[in-house]
């Protein structure tokens, strides 16, 4: 009997990442085959399995790239298949999602299912914004509403005057292009046209937009603005207790979309503290670890050993605990190129010191780290220590951070590039290259900002144009440069 497969029908939230459910992430990151909407995060397919197919359902108004009964067709097919199938979408996939259909085909056909709920924008986009959908004060009930159906008009066909009198707040989804209809629907069944009303697009995102307004002139003030959508449309009292910026809105790097150079699987120390602080953080391109475990015969015994990274610490003791080899036969000392290599070499209760600890003289040297450092003899007689090398590891591009990368790009979510280090300058070039973009054509729209002089060089010599470099690698140098005017961005350190 073949392996039985299961869809999960997810709700992937209205944008930040942040809010996806413990159990959405669970199912995301075992699914084989992901299916995706337009309005899912692009930055939440990072964190999906590596080997994962994925399929994109982007659906814009008027203009799918997958028709509904195709997406049901494949969710079947995939789920016969034996697949875990993760469905995302946007917010919650009861609210507006359709779920219902793909809930159905499914159950039709036989397929297991979950559905998974989500934050619906409606809740999520408002808290973002600071206001709550209900408070004792001002509003005891709620109502989320579609913003347009599918009726000849696209106009929503609903009890007007229950709506008007009978709800305190009302969100409508994706309704901006009905907004003159929504509104005068509402006067014309006796709400106030004095009543507030709050536009959000893009909510809990770093392109989040809000505008205030009433019934009478939202719809003029929408049009000023050249509101659209993706938004929620906010009816109701609650609309007015947003003061100025929101909790959100009033982040230190709120608004900023930067890209952060990547050269190994780890991803960077700072990215969650930048996250924290209001950034979105693209850490690219996405890179995958493959381990290269020594032969017996390969592990030097009697020589002192350089790790060039907590990867490499990690596949050393790995090749020990394969060959059976008793960490007392080891009689070299052991020497890390950084902090967190001599942090590995703790973890495994071993005392690693600086390499700039060791005697240049000292007995002979080995070397350990990625196969990059093969081909890299710089890097390899840095330390004027011979040349033995042993390749522990060697790190491969995830093809679905080039996706990532598109859709971001698509949404000009890509303002500044951050080169921590010069490694990072070579496969970040190599991942745009893939995309079909070069340094040339990215330096046109995005900031490049460059962590240190070699980092700058590497830039400049692959084609890019630096608008800043920080030489300091300290976190007071790093918020120096992020509180400046003159570039809207952020530098971070490996």
């Amino acid at each position: 009997m073949g392996k039985q497969g299961c869809v999960y029908l997810v709700g992937a939230g209205p944008g930040d990442i942040g809010l996806v459910t413990a159990k959405g992430y669970q199912y995301l990151q075992q699914a084989e085959v992901v299916l995706y909407d337009r309005l899912v995060n692009p930055l939440l397919l990072e964190y999906a399995s590596p080997q994962a197919e994925y399929i994109y359902c982007g659906k814009m108004p008027k203009k799918h790239i997958l028709r509904q009964e195709a997406i049901n067709n494949l969710l079947v097919q995939r789920g016969l298949e034996g697949k875990k199938v993760v469905r995302l979408k946007g917010g919650d996939p009861s609210v507006f999602g359709r779920v219902g259909e793909e809930a159905g085909a499914l159950e039709q056909a036989g397929v297991p299912f979950e559905i998974v709920p989500g934050i619906t924008a409606g809740i999520g986009a408002a808290a973002y914004a600071g206001v709550p959908v209900t408070h004792r004060e001002h509003s005891l009930s709620f109502a989320v509403i579609t913003g347009h159906d599918k009726s000849s008009s696209g106009e929503p066909l609903i009890d007007w005057n229950a709506l008007a009198n009978g709800i305190d707040t009302i969100a409508f989804y994706m309704g901006i292009g009905n907004l003159p209809h929504i509104a005068s629907q509402l006067i014309s069944h006796g709400r106030p046209s004095d009543t507030p009303v709050l536009l959000i697009q893009w909510g809990t995102t770093g392109k989040q937009r809000t505008l205030q307004g009433s019934l009478a002139n939202i719809v003029e003030k929408a049009k000023a603005a050249k509101f659209q959508n993706p938004a929620i449309i906010l009816v109701g009292e609650v609309s007015a207790i947003k003061k100025g910026a929101s909790w959100f809105e009033s982040k230190l790097l709120f608004g900023q979309h930067l890209l952060f150079g990547r050269a190994s699987d780890e991803p960077s120390g700072i990215g969650q503290h930048l996250r924290d602080q209001g950034a979105e953080v693209f850490e690219f391109p996405r890179m995958q670890l493959q381990k290269n475990l020594l032969k017996a015969t390969d592990i030097p015994t009697d020589k002192d050993l350089l790790f060039l990274s907590p990867a490499s610490v990690d596949v050393f003791f790995a090749s020990l605990q394969a060959n059976k080899i008793d960490i007392r036969h080891i009689q070299g000392e052991f020497y890390g190129v950084s902090s967190k290599t001599i942090k590995a070499l703790a973890s495994y209760h071993c005392v690693g010191k600086e390499v700039t600890e060791r005697d240049s003289h000292a007995s002979s040297l080995v070397i350990l780290g990625d196969s990059e450092g093969i081909d890299r003899e710089k890097q390899r007689y840095a330390f004027g220590f011979g040349d033995d090398f042993i390749a522990t590891h060697t790190y491969s591009r995830v093809p679905q951070t080039l996706e990532t990368f598109n859709r971001l790009q698509e949404e000009e979510r890509i303002e500044t590039i951050i080169f921590p280090n010069a490694r990072s300058v070579q496969t970040v070039t190599e991942g745009f290259q893939a995309c079909g973009g070069s340094p040339e054509s990215i330096s046109a729209y995005a900031h490049v900002i460059c962590f240190g002089e070699k980092s700058k060089q590497a830039a400049v010599s692959a084609g890019y144009s630096v608008d800043k470099v920080l030489s300091e690698s300290t976190k007071e140098a790093l918020f120096e440069a992020l509180l400046q005017k003159d570039v809207p961005l952020v530098a971070a350190f490996s």
